[in-house]
């Protein structure tokens, strides 16, 4: 598919279904609904947002809810899923079959991948669930194989004959030259003109930005937290450095850290980042992160400023991801929910259709 001017990738997670792996570490039946519904409110002003009809807390092995997803976010301006991709290293694949369906019947959802390579742990108790391997070219090699597929598909978004393709942390791959290479001379032998490469947590100043087509930093907004609340942010970080599990939630406030955030307007590869709120605490529980403040005036607000920035760049193509489409139990969600219903979705369509 070609891209508009706007091309608004959501990023999703393919999580919420039932997997060995999360059966053995959880509990049998586990998926992050568990964790949704045991949620604690830590504070007064705190808010945990629940699904909403007309699947409430889906499976997404059931294919009408992804097509019912697709067809929500086209209504709404989104154009496609960026969804998390979990290659942990010879052959190890988590979280895999909601796509392998999505393959496989040729669901209407349109979709790009992200490697998501980071190393699970259990970040309540501190524990090591799975590491994530960098083996080299072979098995680069076999990682793209098996997304081939996927990139040949008709759903798969593509931008000038490029599949598109993100990474989470290029930072923490020791050999990134030769996985760029390796994945761009495999897509053009596949008889594409390349790889559209996005790359996460990465700005101008890293080293590596050089091997992708655009970058952002989302995490970005969370330099500022230490000005923002400072004794939040020594909790936090005696937390890191002693694996203290009592001292938190932490909290910051969405307006200093989002809104006031500022966006380079003149580095045309950096995609900006939309913000749909953030509470990792029924995920996380004390060693979880709030955004405070968060709310549709605040949302439009940060839209707002991203409006001003597209429009001064005017772009043949821009691309904006919003983070994120469905990470309920990180408080990071744009379809609909119990608080906000529709709203959110109204004004991200609303923004996007005042981009000049």
């Amino acid at each position: 598919m070609q891209s508009p001017k706007i091309l608004s990738l959501a990023f999703y997670l393919p999580q919420f279904h039932e997997i060995e792996e999360n059966n053995q570490w959880w509990g049998k039946g586990f998926t992050e609904w568990i964790h949704l519904n045991q949620a604690k409110k830590y504070f007064d002003w705190q808010e945990i947002r629940k699904p909403v009809p007309p699947f409430g807390e889906y499976n997404l092995l059931n294919p009408e809810v992804l097509e019912w997803q697709a067809s929500t976010a086209k209504k709404y301006g989104i154009d496609g899923f960026m969804v998390f991709d979990y290659w942990f290293g010879a052959g190890k694949t988590l979280l895999e079959k909601p796509m392998q369906m999505v393959l496989n019947k040729q669901l209407n959802f349109d979709y790009c991948l992200c490697w998501a390579n980071h190393t699970w742990y259990n970040k309540r108790e501190n524990i090591l669930l799975l590491q994530q391997q960098y083996l080299g070219a072979a098995d680069y090699t076999a990682y793209f194989n098996r997304l081939l597929p996927h990139f040949q598909s008709g759903h798969y978004i593509k931008i000038d004959n490029r599949p598109v393709f993100a990474i989470f942390n290029p930072k923490e791959i020791p050999d990134l030259d030769v996985f760029v290479d390796t994945f761009k001379s495999l897509a053009i032998q596949a008889g594409f003109n390349g790889l559209y490469l996005i790359a996460e947590q990465t700005d101008a100043s890293a080293e590596h930005a050089r091997y992708f087509d655009a970058y952002t930093k989302s995490n970005n907004v969370f330099k500022g937290r230490n000005r923002d609340n400072f004794f939040s942010y020594l909790k936090e970080k005696l937390t890191r450095k002693f694996g203290c599990t009592q001292l938190g939630p932490f909290y910051y406030d969405y307006h200093n850290l989002v809104v006031n955030n500022s966006i380079n307007t003149d580095d045309e590869k950096y995609i900006p980042a939309v913000f749909t709120g953030w509470d990792t605490s029924p995920r996380h529980q004390k060693r979880g992160t709030i955004l405070k403040g968060f709310n549709l005036v605040e949302f439009k607000n940060h839209l707002m400023q991203i409006k001003n920035v597209l429009n001064r760049r005017n772009l043949k193509n821009q691309v904006i991801l919003i983070k994120s489409w469905n990470e309920w139990a990180e408080g990071n969600l744009l379809e609909p929910d119990n608080i906000f219903g529709y709203q959110l979705l109204e004004a991200y369509r609303d923004f996007v259709t005042q981009i000049e």
